[in-house]
Formats: structure tokens, C-alpha cells, sequence
């Protein structure tokens, strides 16, 4: 390899991962079949990524695992183009994008990368945790429908999805895996659905129905944290999960369909999850229990949009296990919550007026009464001194001591 491309490939993994925090997936395909590993950006800068059919995840993980709920750091959007089911050459494709797509239909992309019998296109925002996963998977879906007539690959939309790395090498192709263009600039990805999702306003409440996109984006929205729930009720029963084993399959399944639109990664997910169970079922016992999860997704039949008081009852989720819920909740613990952010907000308020005023709270006062006794007293003030100067009685004098003492602050 090149020393110019080999300082490229550098740049890039540092531009992509530099300020990572999770776990990042390294993957090879070989005669072998797919492996994969998982590091840390440290790590994975000591490994050599100049193999055969080299590939990386652009956005980590909390853990070394690469599943949807585990995403950490969103860092980038990207978008696969087979030029060669298309009637465009790469060049042609580049052209076309350059004068008539960047910055009008979309934005300008920060690599554009010769995968071999393709292009793979770059977008690297400023890292957001997974609770913006709805909305970078609306982007994504945007991007996608503008790129289409490219040859955009639908099953390439996925947050947990692998890219091939630049300097690694293409068998199908014979071909070293380049970097063809790039600009130095990271978007928010705010930045970008203002600019070219107007209409997905995602916190706007309006009478009448909802526009199509933004229907969509919070039923999928819904679906990420069901899957997340899901997840955490697995954590929460330490994998436990005789009696609820079938079920929890295929709402996991299903859910995955629904958000991901990848029937095969799905169930691989699925089949991974089952695996983590202290009594899992065997591989056949699972397709088969969960089957239907994807026909329902198929037929875009609308059966198992289970209410929370349905999943609540079918899962035998506790009062206990509910607070650690996002969605799955009862009506119970939605005003419990709605009490405690009510409280909060009053909190907020009282303070915020406090310091309008001008005062400070009572716990506060009591810091700054106890600051002052101890600078008194190392400046040698005795306690009726003490008292009188502070307008404060014999009996508090000795409490506010005391606890000085007791909390080594003299």
C-alpha cells in the first residue's frame, strides 16, 4: 500500500473514531466465513486493517456486542451505492451527485470511498447517544430515497451496519479500497433535518393527523424503545427467562423487523439473544416460535401492536421492574413519574426565583453559616465572639461544630 493512501486510512479511522468512547466492531469475511471482534479505539489503531475484505463499524457500542440497543455514539450516516446495478459508471454517479444532489437534495458528503463494484458515501456528525437513533434512522431513510436511481442499498441503512475500511482490499473486485474525495467538516445532525427534513419536528404537537414522515418517525421511535425494554427486562431477570422465553423472542423480533427493516439481521439478533439465555431454546425451536413476527412485519399487519397494559400482563412485568421500563408502563407508574417531574420542575422554579430574590436556600444558609464559624475559628474567635457575631444561639454554635468535626472539615 502506498504511503499517500496509507496516511489517508489513518486520517480516516482518526476522523471516524478519534473521540469514540464504546466498543467498535472489527470484522473479516473470509473462505472461513465472517468473523468479527471488538475493541477500543486504541486498540483498533494497533490492529491491521490492510487485510482482505476488512470491514468496521461506524458508530460503537456500550458493549462488545453488536446489536441495535447497545448503540453508545452515533458517529456518522453513510449510504452504499451499487453502481453496478445501475446504467451509470462511478464517475457519472460522482458528476451527477456534485451538480445536481450536494447541498440541494442533500448534503455534501465528507468521503466518498471507492469500495471496489461500488461507492460507499460519508456523512460524520458530532456524536449523539442512542436516543437519537429515530431520528439518524430518518436521515438515513431520506438519503436512501434520494439516492435510489444511484443504486442505494436498502439493506445498508442499519446503526450497527459494517463498512468496508480504506487501504483494505476488495476480493470480489481486485481492488484496493480508496478514498476518492473528502471534505473536513462534522455536521449536527440536527444541522441536517433542519436543513433537508423540515417537516420532521418530532417534539411539535398539532391537531389533525400527522404528516406521513413524522408518523413514521415516532411509530419508530416507539418501536426502539420496545426493543430497548425488551432488553432490559432480559437484564433485569438476569436472562432468566423460563415461561417468557417464546414471547419475548418474538416481540424482540418483531420490533427489530419494524424498526430496522432487516428481516435477516433481525433474526440474527434475535438468535444472538436467545443464545445469552441461562436456558436458551435450540436454534429450529426459535425460527420457528417467531416466524410469524416477520410475516406480520411483511404484510404490514398491525396484530401485535400490543397496548402497555397487554405486554405488562403477558410478560408479568413487576411494579419493581416497570421503573426501569422507557414504554412498557402502567398508568400507575406514568403519573408516578409525571409527580415526580412535576415536583422537580416546582424545585427548579423555587430556586430560579430564589436567585431573581436575590436568597438562597436554608441548605444553603446552613453551608455558609458553618464556612463562616470555621474561618472564625481559625482565626481564633471564641464561641461567644462567635455567636455574637454570627446572631446565632449557644446550641447552634455547638451543632454546626460539631459537624465540622465529624466531617473532618477542622
Amino acid at each position: 500500500m502506498g504511503q499517500a493512501l496509507r496516511v489517508k486510512k489513518v486520517e480516516y479511522i482518526d476522523k471516524v473514531h478519534g473521540n469514540s468512547k464504546g466498543w467498535i466492531t472489527r470484522s473479516c469475511i473470509d473462505e472461513s466465513g465472517y468473523s468479527q471482534w471488538h475493541y477500543k479505539y486504541k486498540e483498533l489503531k494497533e490492529t491491521d486493517l490492510t487485510g482482505e475484505n476488512i470491514y468496521i463499524t461506524l458508530n460503537t457500542f456500550y458493549k462488545p456486542c453488536r446489536r441495535l440497543e447497545y448503540i453508545k455514539e452515533l458517529n456518522a450516516l453513510f449510504i452504499d451505492l451499487d453502481c453496478y446495478k445501475t446504467k451509470f459508471t462511478k464517475e457519472q454517479i460522482i458528476m451527477n451527485l456534485e451538480a445536481n444532489y450536494f447541498n440541494k437534495k442533500i448534503p455534501t458528503t465528507n468521503y466518498i470511498l471507492d469500495s471496489g463494484r461500488g461507492l460507499g458515501l460519508l456523512w460524520l456528525i458530532n456524536k449523539v447517544p442512542s436516543q437519537a437513533l429515530p431520528l439518524w434512522k430518518a436521515i438515513e431513510e431520506y438519503l436512501y430515497n434520494q439516492l435510489k436511481e444511484f443504486g442505494a442499498d436498502r439493506q445498508a441503512l442499519d446503526a450497527t451496519r459494517i463498512l468496508r475500511v480504506p487501504g483494505s482490499i476488495n476480493t470480489k473486485s481486485k481492488t484496493v479500497v480508496s478514498i476518492l474525495d473528502e471534505i473536513d467538516y462534522i455536521y449536527d445532525l440536527r444541522e441536517i433535518q433542519k436543513e433537508f427534513l423540515p417537516e420532521l419536528k418530532p417534539k411539535e404537537k398539532k391537531k389533525g393527523r400527522l404528516k406521513k414522515i413524522n408518523y413514521i418517525y415516532r411509530e419508530r421511535s416507539l418501536y426502539y424503545a420496545r426493543i430497548q425494554d425488551i432488553t432490559k427486562l432480559c437484564e433485569l431477570r438476569e436472562y432468566d427467562l423460563r415461561g417468557h422465553r417464546e414471547v419475548i423472542l418474538f416481540l424482540y423480533r418483531y420490533y427489530l423487523c419494524s424498526f430496522t427493516e432487516d428481516v435477516q439481521k433481525a433474526l440474527e439478533d434475535v438468535l444472538e439473544l436467545n443464545s445469552m439465555f441461562i436456558y436458551p431454546l435450540k436454534e429450529n425451536e426459535v425460527i420457528r416460535a417467531t416466524r410469524s413476527a416477520e410475516k406480520c412485519y411483511l404484510d404490514k399487519n398491525k396484530e401485535y401492536k400490543y397496548k402497555n397494559d397487554t405486554l405488562i400482563e403477558i410478560l408479568e412485568i413487576t411494579e419493581d421492574e416497570e421503573i426501569q421500563m422507557r414504554t412498557i408502563i402502567s398508568n400507575r407508574e406514568y403519573k408516578r413519574r409525571k409527580r415526580v417531574r412535576d415536583t422537580e420542575y416546582q424545585k427548579n422554579r423555587y430556586l430560579e426565583k430564589l436567585k431573581l430574590d436575590g436568597k438562597v436556600t436554608e441548605k444553603e444558609k446552613l453551608s455558609q453559616r458553618r464556612a463562616k464559624i470555621k474561618d472564625l475559628l481559625a482565626e481564633g474567635l471564641k464561641q461567644k465572639d462567635i455567636c455574637l457575631r454570627l446572631n446565632i444561639s449557644k446550641d447552634t454554635y455547638i451543632r454546626d461544630r460539631k459537624y465540622l468535626k465529624e466531617q473532618g472539615l477542622m
